[in-house]
Parts: structure tokens; C-alpha cells; sequence
């Protein structure tokens, strides 16, 4: 599952980066940061930042979609 986590300061990236998740995306000037984790750990991950100063909000990401599948098609041409 893909997340958002909205923050103010570099407390919040620094306890991403100790946490077992995959940071994708990492905007500095807009304060947020998309990371990759387990759908049955998102309460754990609220849990562990919401007591870091600067943490403002953890959402799922609306771009994230289990429905869509992708495959890839090799025609010889």
C-alpha cells in the first residue's frame, strides 16, 4: 500500500527512515513524503508518528489501486 505523510520539520523523515517501510518520494519544499508499507501495519505506522513533532496527518494513497493490473504484452512484429 502507498502512503502520504504530511509534516513540518525533519523529525518525521528521520523516524521513516528507521521505520521497515520503502520511502518512494520525498518532497522537501511541500513538507510530505510517500512511502511504501504493509496495509495491515498502517495503524502501527499512524502510531509510531503520531507523537513526533511536526507530524500532521497519514493517508493512504489515492493513486493506489489493488484492482488495476498490468501486464505486458511482446508482439512480434
Amino acid at each position: 500500500m502507498s502512503y502520504i505523510v504530511y509534516y513540518k520539520g525533519k523529525g518525521v523523515l528521520r523516524r521513516l527512515q528507521k521505520m521497515p517501510v520503502n520511502i518512494a518520494y520525498t518532497s522537501e519544499k511541500l513538507n510530505y513524503t510517500i512511502f511504501y508499507g504493509e496495509l495491515r501495519q498502517e495503524k502501527n505506522y499512524f502510531n509510531q508518528l503520531k507523537n513526533i513533532k511536526g507530524f500532521l496527518k497519514l493517508e493512504q494513497s489515492s493513486m493506489f489501486d489493488e484492482e488495476v493490473n498490468f501486464t505486458l504484452n511482446r508482439d512480434s512484429k
